[in-house]
């Protein structure tokens, strides 16, 4: 279990990297970051997740992903929106890949009885 949890930590390394580089996050909010994740991942790894864990996990990324939205955009304001840095990049979709990645996890897991 924890090899699965570490390679899916270790899969998220090119979005943290972009979004410290970028500077919408420093180094001890990725680290926060990582924490979260990985607690959410041993949860959805255990023998009998629950829905709520499923749930949780889908709301902590969603409100993550609209921080680093609102972030994103205070900083093109600031720089006047002519910044290189801000092109499409890895960080932009990886959250929205992940909801619905623990949304398909989540079906999967409990097939027709599951309202989220």
């Amino acid at each position: 279990m924890a090899d699965v949890v570490q390679y899916k930590l270790e899969r998220m390394l090119n979005e943290l990297d972009d979004l410290e580089r970028r500077g919408l996050f420093n180094r001890r909010e990725i680290a926060e970051i990582v924490k979260q994740r990985r607690k959410f991942e041993y949860r959805l790894k255990r023998p009998s997740p629950l829905k709520e864990d499923f749930v949780a996990y889908i709301d902590y990324e969603k409100r993550l992903d609209e921080l680093r939205l609102l972030r994103k955009k205070a900083m093109l304001k600031q720089s006047g929106g002519k910044s290189k840095n801000w092109k499409k990049s890895v960080s932009d979709s990886a959250g929205t890949a992940r909801i619905v990645d623990i949304y398909r996890l989540a079906t999967t897991r409990f097939k027709g009885d599951i309202q989220l």
